[in-house]
């Protein structure tokens, strides 16, 4: 009986189309992990201060790499951004890791997190800076080492590894600060906190319920001083991808909620959390029973699968892709995004799933793109793939809409909006014909939206926020 809703599954995707849609989404969120720590994503070269050349090569490496996972529309880039105690940006609170220039506590002699913004924005692409939370990297280690001298008492040694002390009230305030720094000085559309949890290997010394609410300590430092000074940053976590036993499925003593007092559910349901990735890195009953779980939980915010492609390597697991395709597919009918471990095995197109990829994801009728308009971009129209020629956006009986309805007149070229509320965030208006299907989103310019690419029909426009919160506009007929 324990494999009912494995076996319902699978016979639901095996055979079905690849445009599986169960759910239309204004925001499918597909994400990477791009990882820095050692170079093992980005960067594989090191860049020197004194020689212009070895940046420039840093640079570009990250470019070839941003523009292959824009080419399969991934929209979110979670960028490594503190490893152990030590950090990709000049900071008055860490020194800086060796993964850029090859040297722990030496500049590459340019800020690559900066840097990496401003490429991801240009393309239509968010970025979250990935904070690594509790570890500190090894006891010799410069993250470690700088801790040591500054507050030894917030250190525990496990092995020939340094952890923060998640039962100390100072630690909030060591990773609240990193995380305050990161959103006052850079333009990150979110921070993602991994590793908010206790480790594994910790021997806990309290209740359980109090190790959930050392954890939440953290989290609701962290939440505080980011949404104190923008709002709008997504706050998420990579929780593990059990939360909890469930009534037929146990975990198998490693779950979140018990394992490591990562309270991430009850964290999204309170808005401590915007987002969250639970790692589910397993297959069949330790799989789907669990990505339920998430969806069915997920009403408060945003939630996206953590998937684990490198288990196509053969070196790795040597899963068959056509797991994979069936977590994709699954995840989509259920509401959740996408999000993979790591960049590389992407990119390096194990079993042909980069190919699959950039397929599977212009399917989808997600949200593609914003439109910053305090950063340097090329405002150009964003759509949705090629989703408009999938969905017919005639309507047989213009009388079924109220006639009382604001109508924007239109030459089929362009259309005057109204005024932009001080309270959106971004410049895109969602496009859906009247059946409710999203068929474009657009990048309005002042109160001019440019609709040339949108075929004749009737059309219902509506307002985008980051969060992917929408607000009717008006109604469109384009003839």
């Amino acid at each position: 009986m324990k494999k009912i809703i494995v076996l319902i599954i699978l016979f639901l995707t095996i055979g079905t189309p690849l445009y599986i849609t169960a759910q239309t989404v204004d925001r499918e969120i597909r994400a990477v992990w791009l990882t820095t720590i050692g170079g093992i994503d980005w960067p594989r070269q090191y860049a020197n201060a004194s020689s212009p050349a070895s940046i420039e090569r840093q640079k570009q490496e990250l470019t070839r790499v941003l523009d292959r996972l824009k080419a399969i529309n991934i929209n979110t880039v979670l960028l490594q951004t503190r490893i152990r105690g030590s950090v990709i940006y000049p900071s008055k609170y860490e020194p800086w890791d060796g993964c850029m220039s090859g040297r722990p506590g030496v500049s590459p002699g340019y800020d690559p997190l900066r840097f990496a913004i401003d490429e991801c924005h240009k393309r239509g692409m968010e970025i979250h800076a990935w904070v690594v939370t509790i570890p500190m990297g090894k006891w010799n280690g410069i993250g470690c080492q700088q801790m040591r001298r500054k507050n030894a008492s917030l250190l525990r040694k496990i092995g020939d590894e340094g952890y923060l002390n998640p039962e100390l009230p100072q630690t909030a305030d060591i990773i609240a600060d990193i995380c305050e720094e990161i959103t006052k000085n850079y333009n990150v559309d979110g921070i993602h906190l991994d590793y908010i949890r206790y480790p594994e290997n910790w021997k806990l010394r309290v209740s359980k319920q109090q190790g959930r609410e050392n954890i939440t300590r953290i989290v609701r430092k962290i939440h505080s001083k980011v949404k104190a000074i923008k709002p709008q940053i997504k706050l998420s976590c990579s929780p593990l991808g059990k939360y909890d036993d469930l009534t037929r499925y146990p975990s198998r003593g490693w779950n979140a909620r018990t394992t490591v007092c990562q309270d991430a559910q009850m964290w999204l349901r309170t808005g401590l959390m915007d987002q969250l990735y639970p790692m589910l890195y397993f297959k069949d009953n330790n799989f789907y029973p669990f990505a339920i779980d998430w969806a069915e939980r997920s009403k408060a915010g945003q939630v996206a699968a953590g998937l684990a492609i490198y288990m196509l390597d053969p070196k790795e697991g040597n899963w068959k892709i056509s797991e994979v395709k069936r977590q994709l597919n699954v995840c989509r009918q259920l509401g959740l995004g996408q999000c993979f471990f790591r960049a590389k095995f992407v990119l390096d197109n194990h079993q042909g799933i980069y190919d699959y990829l950039r397929v599977f994801n212009f399917a989808q009728q997600g949200m593609d793109g914003f439109a910053y308009p305090y950063y340097s971009i090329n405002n150009t129209v964003q759509s949705s793939g090629n989703a408009v020629s999938l969905i017919n956006t005639q309507v047989p009986d213009p009388k079924q809409i109220r006639q009382d309805l604001p109508w924007i007149v239109s030459n089929g070229q362009r259309v005057s909006l109204p005024n932009k509320s001080e309270a959106l965030d971004t410049d895109m208006i969602l496009v859906k014909n009247l059946a409710g299907n999203a068929v474009a989103t657009l990048v309005r310019h002042g109160n001019q939206l440019d609709i040339h690419t949108l075929p004749n029909g009737m059309f219902i426009l509506y307002t985008l926020d980051k969060r992917g919160k929408t607000h009717r506009l008006a109604f469109l007929k384009k003839v």
